[in-house]
């Protein structure tokens, strides 16, 4: 073919094709195509998303023209469809129902699209969660993708959780979140509960708060620091005795329900505290949030002993029968445990972390069943304290809760995630 001859043929080629368009692409720019049933439901596995998942096919000028053929799969998860394919009825829509596999937590339907000759449009997909028994389900979103804090009562069977300075309640069941409005609780910062149930929260604007009624009313209490609208850190200990510090004060403390506060004039952390613990003979033990700082009094906190250990301490943990807990930097993280109160310690575990940083809720006990999170590594359990087995590996998890159910509720670091687990 001579060059005019071959210039000639593609030109009409050109102009046929402008003429006369692939339909299927003309379909893909008159319509859209989205599910009609919200994404990112939370459910149990093997729960039914709906019975009538609505799939649309909108014109952009609202004129219906031709139907198209939709064939559904279950793109990840192992559920099931009720309906694998079909044609959109006149109003745009056709349905079918979906129930949820385990074979992931998050879960997929494809909707899948056809012209009516058979050409593939485009696909949608649809989102749900899936939280299953005896897995590790990382969630990210609001509310608890933000957590910061939590307490649970199993005699009074609630739950309450500090995420985005906003207190919220467990619903009905482990994944469900229910804001609790108060205007007391509007800028929580830190929560606590002591052996009675009741409630302590700290807010951003120095305020102290508490329920005695399980988190359904909120009064106010005694503030530790008058003169300052910052927020402070709170801890209960063993004995009820609620102790408050924030940066530049002294540590206080309240015997009273945070009616009145003593103030211990010994500086014996340097930090925040992150854990107290009064021991049988009535001393207190102590530690900051940071390193370095295990401290030992016998005088009601009025003077403290700083207690030498084995490497830099990070955070300790005192058990019903006295028996100290420590965990140090040494070889990575290593724990200890003393059973004379400080002055000698045995090592029983040790593991290489990818990071080292503040200890906050490492110690969780259910049932007979101690579960140990060691930042940087993942989570240790025990039954006993002195053997350890690891339970599960996240190198990225910087805190753990349990809820007032058993669930473990996990923090990963500098993400918007959660990681849930329902034990068996």
């Amino acid at each position: 073919m001579n060059k005019p001859v071959l210039i000639i043929t593609l030109f009409c080629l050109v102009l046929s094709c402008d003429r006369n368009p692939d339909p299927s692409s003309e379909i893909l720019k008159q319509y859209s195509f989205s599910f009609q049933t919200a994404q990112g439901k939370k459910l149990f596995a093997g729960e039914w998303v709906s019975d009538s998942v609505a799939f649309y096919a909108a014109n952009e000028n609202n004129k219906l023209k031709d139907s198209v053929k939709v064939i559904f799969e279950v793109a990840k998860g192992g559920g099931i469809v009720t309906k694998e394919s079909g044609y959109t009825d006149k109003n745009g829509k056709i349905y079918t129902g979906w129930k949820l596999g385990s074979e992931s937590f998050d879960q997929v339907l494809r909707a899948n699209v056809y012209d009516l000759d058979g050409n593939f449009l485009t696909f949608s997909n649809l989102l749900a969660y899936g939280f299953r028994t005896g897995e590790w389900d990382g969630y990210s979103g609001s509310p608890e993708g933000s957590i910061t804090g939590m307490v649970a009562d199993t005699i009074n069977k609630f739950t309450l959780m500090v995420t985005n300075n906003n207190i919220y309640r467990q619903g009905s069941r482990y994944y469900i979140w229910n804001k609790v409005v108060d205007p007391l609780l509007s800028s929580a910062s830190t929560i606590n509960i002591d052996r009675n149930g009741i409630v302590y929260v700290s807010t951003w604007k120095g305020e102290m708060v508490k329920s005695t009624d399980h988190g359904t009313t909120w009064k106010s209490c005694t503030k530790p620091y008058p003169d300052r609208a910052y927020s402070f850190y709170i801890y209960v200990g063993r004995d009820n005795s609620v102790w408050a510090f924030t940066n530049g004060q002294k540590l206080k403390y309240s015997i009273d329900g945070c009616t009145t506060w003593k103030e211990v004039v010994n500086d014996i952390t340097g930090q925040s505290i992150g854990d107290i613990f009064r021991l049988k003979d009535g001393s207190l033990l102590a530690h900051g949030t940071g390193c370095c700082s295990l401290s030992r009094s016998i005088d009601e906190g009025v003077t403290w002993d700083r207690l030498l250990t084995p490497g830099k301490s990070n955070k300790f943990f005192v058990n019903e029968k006295d028996e100290i807990f420590l965990f140090t930097q040494i070889n990575g993280l290593s724990l200890y445990k003393s059973s004379d109160y400080g002055a000698t310690f045995d090592l029983l575990y040790n593991t290489q972390v990818s990071f080292v940083l503040t200890m906050h809720n490492a110690f969780n006990k259910w049932g007979s069943s101690y579960y140990v999170l060691v930042p940087g590594f993942g989570i240790l359990k025990s039954n006993d304290l002195n053997s350890y087995n690891v339970f599960y590996t996240n190198t990225n998890l910087t805190n753990l809760f349990i809820d007032h159910n058993g669930v473990l509720i996990a923090k990963e670091l500098n993400t918007n995630k959660a990681w849930y687990r329902k034990n068996n």
